[in-house]
């Protein structure tokens, strides 16, 4: 995995999926105390598919752009 090719809106994107899916699961594990999630166990499994999304979204290569040698597009006038 390529972070540094990466454009930075979806690196930003996979971290924080990962960030708040692994608060998530650990809020529905019971693990994190002291909110109205703790100990429910929809967070958890939400919280595991927002961590895999970012996961995801993180392995996903980027577009290529256009070849360094193509020539301009061409210009009206």
């Amino acid at each position: 995995m390529n972070l540094t090719k990466m454009n930075p809106m979806q690196r930003a994107v996979g971290v924080v999926l990962i960030v708040v899916g692994a608060v998530w699961i650990l809020q529905g594990l019971g693990v994190a105390k002291g909110s109205v999630m703790t100990g429910n166990a929809f967070w958890a499994v939400l919280g595991a598919v927002f961590f895999l999304a970012g996961i995801l979204v993180l392995r996903r290569k980027p577009r290529p752009g256009p070849p360094a040698d193509a020539d301009p597009p061409p210009t009206d006038g």
